[in-house]
């Protein structure tokens, strides 16, 4: 999704691109957007979600190995305000991070999104726009059996098959959103 303002340059009338939704390409979106796209950045240049209640551990683990004082965001789904992105981001400061940790590590981009722009993200609800599949287990019980399937194909927007296994391979066994992706799949097919 983008963003557009009207801008009034020599009489003319040019669109200027404010914002910017980044999706990976592993994802579903089951429900509407437009309330992640208007959610209010609170002068924050990204919103993200960070898994922190399912993998408190593993988010503990990511501030040490990274050195940042906030939750691990997971790069996925990033809604982004360009005209202070602009300002923030500096591609010789990318390069220059990449370089100098690139045997640390991880997970690359996120790695690298978390130790210079963290602390310039608000945090958004994962369960309804970054849901990672994998652990519908952890999201039932963190929510005292409140947010089972019924729940989260009402209310979750984005399902993200986080991981090396994906639906689109065969050797794909989830129970769960398995079936729901191949489903839309085989509607897109036809």
């Amino acid at each position: 999704m983008t963003g557009y303002g009207n801008r009034f340059s020599s009489g003319k009338i040019r669109a200027a691109v404010y914002r910017r939704l980044y999706l990976d390409p592993d994802i579903l979106i089951i429900n509407p957007l437009r309330p992640l796209w208007e959610v209010n950045l609170r002068g924050n240049v990204f919103a993200a979600s960070a898994h922190t209640s399912i993998t408190e551990a593993t988010n503990f683990v990511k501030r040490v190995r990274l050195g940042t004082d906030h939750d691990n965001f997971n790069s996925g789904i990033i809604l982004i305000d360009l005209v202070k992105a602009r300002q923030l981001v500096k591609i010789d400061e990318v390069f220059h991070h990449v370089e100098e940790f690139k045997d640390e590590l991880i997970l690359p981009d996120q790695d690298v999104f978390n130790v210079l722009y963290g602390k310039n993200t608000l945090a958004v609800d994962d369960v309804l726009w970054n849901y990672d599949a994998r652990n519908y287990f952890n999201y039932l019980v963190r929510s005292t059996s409140k947010h089972n399937m019924n729940w989260g194909m009402q209310n979750t927007a984005i399902l993200h098959f986080c991981g090396k296994n994906k639906p689109w391979n065969p050797s794909y066994d989830d129970l769960f959103f398995g079936v729901l992706y191949k489903h839309y799949m085989n509607i897109t097919t036809r």
